[in-house]
């Protein structure tokens, strides 16, 4: 729990994104997270965010909702959602006796892909529907309260600059002023040769 404090007012409140990027990449990790693309997730959030221009560090750890643990009640609750306004037939106990003992060989590469065809529409149908479904009040909710804390605590909706921050950016303006200054000066001494 302390870690999920700690990611929420680091990665999320305290970073210097604006709100609508930060709940953009929240949202856009939620969607993928409800999407049959386990495997390649982390990257499709990556590619979204960077189409979008969200944020792409918070909205990375989201696609773990869809963990082998959670994955197939995740997956079954969207194939039924796309099945009844699919309005096809559920599958029933007959299809999972015949994936149970599926023929061998090159038969069951194409017994597989034909049982993954069955179920594909209506569980991208259903998956998309879930995915808008949850998206869209994340990023509402993450919006909003991302504004509310940052207005309440700053008066402004992207955190100040840390102290560190401030001193080093001083720091370094002063290095380059000193340089510009020892520049100006040689740069006067070489007038005052050339007019002796």
């Amino acid at each position: 729990m302390k870690r999920l404090h700690r990611f929420v007012m680091r990665k999320i409140l305290h970073t210097d994104d604006p709100p609508h990027r930060l709940a953009l990449g929240i949202a856009i990790g939620v969607f993928v997270a409800f999407t049959p693309t386990i495997g390649v997730q982390m990257l499709l959030v990556v590619f979204l965010a960077w189409l979008f221009r969200a944020n792409k560090a918070v909205g990375v750890p989201l696609v773990w909702i869809s963990n082998p643990a959670t994955v197939v009640p995740i997956f079954y609750w969207c194939y039924h959602v796309g099945q009844s306004i699919w309005s096809q037939p559920t599958i029933n106990q007959l299809w999972w006796n015949e994936l149970a003992a599926p023929p061998g060989g090159w038969k069951g590469v194409a017994f597989y892909w034909t049982k993954v065809l069955e179920i594909a529409e209506p569980l991208w149908l259903g998956s998309l529907i879930v995915a808008l479904a949850m998206a869209i009040p994340s990023y509402l909710t993450v919006y909003y309260g991302i504004r509310t804390y940052r207005l309440r605590r700053w008066g402004k909706l992207v955190p100040p600059a840390s102290d560190a921050v401030w001193h080093e950016a001083v720091s370094i303006r002063t290095q380059n002023a000193a340089v510009e200054s020892d520049k100006q000066v040689h740069a006067d001494m070489d007038i005052m040769e050339t007019v002796s």
